[in-house]
């Protein structure tokens, strides 16, 4: 057990510097280190907000950090030469001076020609025509971020370590990065007459062509995007779209499922995933669309395209297997899966990460690894990048495909190295749960004879997650119906705690049954649990 997770645990608890490279698509970035000298030194960039809105355009950011790649400490005395493209057009182009080595530029975006920006700061006497400020922090007046859309940002390094030491032309050293700055298209949807607010989030340019086809129940919609292959192959690249619908939209929500395509692609496990926890009362669904799905679009996308095409509509509802994996820090993963799926096919499992207050984690690094019933290790995954541990998972949902080889029982155990942009890690630590894969196209789950739950208790299950019955009404309810027979629930260990505290993970659930989002199964284990903690007694 103290294989490769146990390592990459304890590597990351003492791991000193975060390197991550998310590029094209997102926000932020950790640009891979140049050598300065003898020192081996990264560049943090980032722009925000990280979405512009009327509430957000007038409190833009660029930030700029040098930094040691082996302390993490900044290098003072930064110079930097920063151009900015969009579309190939330069919006920017102009020396400043950080004395920490943090530079903050203070974006007021302008419409104006780029030899007409407006610097306001104090000019750095050793250095001409470099800009710094008070805290190192510069008002620029410039046509930078007054759009969403995807910019190039090229950060050319001039000196370091004191004002006057300004490189030979051979030693300055160059970043680039491509960050984007999201867009919020609120749309209408007139369905059987009635009307639903509905938003498209993209995170990588302005959202175009809206359409709504009442007849399929189908969205589509589009948003400009280069192709060319050398672009694509030569940056760090990542798409997220996503698709906000109300649950009142029954006709589109009402489902487990759905079929979308990105340019004619389908979009299969991770590239298109259900999120039904974030928003109460809204479904929200995310293209996550990586540069391998990028690549393979582009091989086949028509000469002359200038966009990405997306379209999603409901799909027929799949019936769901699913168990939790819990780990001591409070958070919780959801695992779940088709249970039509069996030995010898191939299983998309999806897993969802939860704080202790049922909220998604977003921005997960995690690991996974699934044995058999022996203990023989079928597949162990932390990632494909030796620098940076854990499957990076920006919604806190992931998908992974396996095939299972046989039916039987097997073991799941998780890792959670980090979560959030700045990379917490409240939630580190290893969980392990059990679960069982049955024959193909049979459900895998108890059958509903190891259980019955009157349907009226969803309504009990409901008020509790609201606060309007009390922990102790709910439990000697739930503990009645179960002496009386009403409810029945599968053979379970009664434990013998003198706790009384309920963990939020089992109100979440008594929530999310109650709202139709998971099933009996799921409810029935949160009820085992109390039972096994000697809350509830039968």
């Amino acid at each position: 057990m103290a294989s490769i997770f146990t390592t990459l645990l304890l590597s990351q608890v003492f791991s000193i510097v975060p390197f991550s490279a998310y590029g094209d698509g997102l926000t932020q970035e950790n640009l891979p280190p140049a050598s300065f000298g003898n020192r081996q030194a990264a560049l943090f960039i980032k722009i925000s907000p990280p979405i512009l809105t009327k509430d957000t355009v007038g409190d833009t950011y660029v930030q700029l950090r040098l930094f040691d790649a082996k302390t993490n400490q900044a290098v003072p005395h930064t110079s930097y030469f920063i151009s900015v493209w969009k579309d190939e057009k330069l919006l920017l182009r102009n020396l400043f001076h950080a004395h920490s080595g943090e530079l903050t530029l203070k974006i007021v975006p302008t419409k104006m020609d780029v030899n007409d920006v407006l610097i306001y700061g104090d000019e750095v006497p050793q250095i001409p025509g470099a800009w710094t400020g008070f805290n190192d922090r510069v008002e620029v007046h410039a046509p930078v971020l007054l759009d969403s859309g995807l910019y190039h940002f090229e950060i050319k390094i001039f000196g370091i370590d004191y004002d006057q030491n300004i490189f030979a032309d051979k030693d300055v050293k160059t970043f680039n990065s491509w960050l984007s700055v999201g867009d919020i298209s609120n749309q209408k949807i007139i369905s059987s007459g009635k009307s639903y607010d509905t938003s498209i989030i993209s995170y990588y340019d302005k959202i175009n062509n809206f359409k709504f086809d009442e007849s399929k129940k189908s969205i589509s919609f589009s948003m400009p995007f280069n192709w060319d292959m050398k672009r694509i192959e030569g940056q760090n690249i990542f798409v997220h779209q996503e698709v906000r619908v109300p649950k009142a939209f029954k006709e589109f929500t009402d489902t487990t499922a759905y079929d979308g395509k990105v340019s004619g692609l389908p979009a299969v496990g991770r590239m298109l995933i259900l999120d039904p926890y974030s928003i109460e009362g809204t479904s929200i669904l995310h293209f996550l669309v990586n540069k391998d799905d990028i690549l393979k679009i582009a091989k086949t996308i028509p000469a002359g395209a200038k966009t990405m095409d997306f379209t999603v509509a409901p799909a027929s509802a799949v019936a769901k297997n699913s168990f939790d994996v819990k780990f001591d820090s409070g958070a919780v993963a959801k695992v779940s899966y088709d249970s039509n799926l069996g030995a010898g096919d191939t299983i998309p499992l999806q897993i969802s990460f939860f704080d202790p207050n049922g909220q998604l984690l977003k921005f997960v690094r995690h690991g996974f690894r699934i044995e058999d019933s022996s203990g023989k290790v079928l597949l162990e995954n932390s990632g494909d990048d030796p620098q940076k541990p854990g499957i990076l998972s920006t919604e806190g949902i992931d998908v992974q495909e396996f095939k299972f080889p046989s039916q039987g029982t097997y073991k799941i155990t998780l890792l959670v190295v980090s979560h959030g942009l700045d990379e917490l890690t409240t939630y580190q630590g290893i969980g392990s749960s059990t679960f069982t894969i049955g024959k193909s196209g049979q459900a895998s789950q108890p059958s509903t004879s190891d259980y019955q739950i009157p349907a009226w208790i969803k309504n009990n299950a409901k008020w509790w997650s609201e606060g309007t019955i009390g922990d102790s009404d709910f439990v000697s309810g739930i503990q009645y119906l179960i002496k009386q027979g009403i409810m029945k629930i599968p053979n379970t260990q009664s434990g013998t705690g003198t706790s009384q505290t309920i963990p939020s993970w089992i109100k979440n659930n008594a929530k999310w049954w109650s709202e139709g989002t998971i099933g009996d199964s799921d409810f029935v284990s949160g009820i085992q649990y109390l039972i096994t903690q000697g809350i509830i007694k039968v």
